[in-house]
């Protein structure tokens, strides 16, 4: 790959790397659990199971909150992930939101298999020198003559019985994981570490003559200034102070 290939993929940073927001705002969702809790006690959060009934009553009382649907947007696997990552301070009764993690979305790779009774049938076509029909048929009832000693056609499965599914294994793949082998694989620039010093790229900029690859570097260079500083206004929002007034607003009320 070209050294300016390369600069222009590790460059473009698109706006998925914004961080990923909660589907359940946390203290509401805190709310719920302390409401759940009056209904039904419990008091062993760490070791809670997807198939809890105690969920059950959670997912339900979350329309308390505006959420009908709970599986939509994963609401169901984000409020059992939730808990179970947070499962000592539930246990402890601290319900102060501070204290609380917010569970990471990850992307899961799995592999399984069906297993299910059939009946299957092979085709085959064949040859046999004889004076009668019916004689050739009996060949067939007795065993001395088979059909699969002839030349194999196709198959075909019939009506399936006692299906069940299996699942093999499930592992953590990274969001960008490609599914066609043959598909370019992307960086992850959430863990990408540079394979050039600072010092490097000055001296590609300082040797680059084509003025469409420094005007094309400067546009990237820029979304990604104005993409960080929106993540920083966002992190850091400004502070209003409540009873601040202009000099010139009071002087223009006293008149």
């Amino acid at each position: 790959m070209s050294s300016v290939n390369r600069i222009l993929e590790i460059m473009n940073i698109s706006e998925s790397q914004m961080p990923r927001t909660a589907p359940v705002n946390t203290e509401g969702l805190l709310k719920i659990i302390q409401y759940t809790l009056k209904e039904s006690e419990y008091d062993y959060f760490e070791n809670i199971s997807p198939d809890d009934m105690f969920l059950n009553s959670l997912y339900d009382n979350l329309h308390l909150i505006g959420i009908k649907n709970v599986t939509e947007n994963e609401v169901d696997d984000y409020v059992f992930t939730f808990i179970k990552l947070n499962g000592k301070e539930l246990d402890k009764g601290n319900f102060d939101s501070k204290d609380y993690s917010i569970p990471e979305k990850k992307n899961f790779e799995w592999r399984g298999v069906e297993k299910y009774t059939a009946w299957k049938g092979d085709y085959y076509r064949g040859e046999t020198e004889g004076y009668s029909e019916e004689f050739i048929r009996k060949l067939f009832d007795d065993g001395d003559l088979n059909v699969f000693d002839g030349y194999f056609l196709n198959d075909e499965t019939y009506d399936t019985d006692n299906t069940e599914q299996e699942v093999e294994s499930i592992k953590e793949i990274p969001f960008n994981k490609s599914v066609n082998e043959n598909e370019k694989v992307k960086t992850d620039l959430e863990t990408y570490e540079s394979p050039f010093t600072a010092e490097e790229f000055m001296d590609y900029v300082e040797s680059e003559w084509d003025l469409e690859m420094l005007d094309l570097m400067t546009g990237i260079i820029e979304k990604r200034r104005n993409f960080l500083k929106m993540v920083l206004d966002k992190a850091n929002p400004r502070t209003y102070i409540k009873g601040f007034k202009r000099f010139d607003e009071s002087r223009r009320r006293k008149k």
